[in-house]
């Protein structure tokens, strides 16, 4: 029985995959093969620890031994991949104002079913001028993260430096770059992220 989490990046402008991580873990050792059956013109050009053990054109397989983790007093299983990918990615997230201009950051995202969107790092001094949706602010000395969630989000903040940004959500399948099919191996939770990143701007 393992959880199985992927994890996808992806930029906003083109829009194109970056990468993604595919993880498995257990509190029991696990074995069997891991399968990612791409999509479309969707390429792999990195991976790590270890390259497929089987790669076609359009699918990877990876045979699946776990590895022990441990935390604390608590011993994990694990498997994972991480990959370098290339190819058009198809998102659901409508990106309808990035910008920097005056000192000013300004963000209006939205997407059906809802996202999260992250800006930051803020030096200190920053102010909140706006917002649309459900605000949190994240400290993380010495600079700041502002985290709005919402179908509809808008930002306005005045702020000095670079400003990165980013939207999440959990991935619709045709969002996905791959389908995961795993053998040998019985699910008993999934999760999925998509993480969207914005270019990065100049207050």
């Amino acid at each position: 029985m393992v959880h199985l989490k992927v994890h996808v990046e992806a930029d906003a402008i083109g829009p194109r995959y970056r990468g993604a991580v595919v993880y498995l873990s257990s509190e029991e050792p696990f074995g069997g093969a891991l399968v990612l059956k791409l999509r479309g013109k969707v390429a792999v050009t990195g991976c790590w620890p270890r390259w497929p053990d089987v790669m076609s054109e359009r699918s990877a397989a990876w045979k699946v031994e776990s590895y022990v983790r441990r935390f604390g007093a608590r011993l994990l299983y694990s498997f994972g991949v991480r990959l370098d990918l290339e190819g058009v990615a198809e998102l659901s997230a409508s990106v309808d104002k990035w910008s920097a201009e005056g000192g000013t950051v300004e963000l209006e995202a939205c997407r059906s079913g809802g996202l999260k969107a992250v800006v930051g790092p803020l030096a200190p001094g920053y102010r909140l001028l706006s917002f649309k949706g459900s605000l949190r602010v994240i400290e993380a000395a010495p600079s700041t993260y502002v985290m709005i969630e919402g179908e509809r989000v808008a930002l306005q903040v005045n702020a000095s430096g670079l400003v990165t940004g980013h939207l999440e959500c959990v991935p619709l399948p045709s969002e996905m770059p791959f389908e995961v099919e795993l053998k040998g191996l019985r699910v008993t939770s999934v999760e999925r992220t998509l993480i969207v990143r914005l270019e990065d701007l100049l207050a």
